[in-house]
């Protein structure tokens, strides 16, 4: 890896983790007219906000404890799925385009804050038991 490497990795987490949180506020924020715009219930937004929060704070902490670049596999898969929800989503259009684009962020961001906290949690076991 090049020099400064793991500090750029962990800068990438720590901004893509910010961005989600942002991502998250703008949900609640905007859950009037995302309600209108994507023909979904409050409560799929906001469980959905939830749940895009878990992923950047999971991330976050990753971030300031870690930083691997083993977890950039789940960054790409989790922003791959999101594009292609999100084309079809608008292939879709308002209603069920929303409801598909809402369902991958409330399904793909828990999976995406296991990934980080059990690869927290494997490094730590792996450093205690050199």
């Amino acid at each position: 890896m090049s020099a400064g490497g793991p500090g750029i990795l962990r800068l990438g987490f720590l901004a893509d983790g910010a961005f989600k949180l942002l991502v998250a506020a703008a949900h609640l924020l905007l859950l009037p007219t995302l309600v209108d715009l994507l023909g979904a219930p409050a409560g799929m937004i906001a469980l959905t906000a939830a749940m895009v929060a878990l992923s950047a704070i999971a991330e976050i902490v990753f971030a300031l404890r870690s930083g691997e670049g083993t977890h950039t596999k789940y960054l790409i898969a989790y922003d791959s799925g999101w594009v292609l929800a999100t084309v079809l989503a608008l292939m879709l259009g308002s209603g069920p385009g929303g409801w598909v684009w809402l369902a991958f962020q409330a399904a793909a961001s828990p999976v995406l804050a296991l990934a980080f906290l059990r690869g927290r949690e494997q490094l730590v076991t792996s450093s205690t038991s050199l």
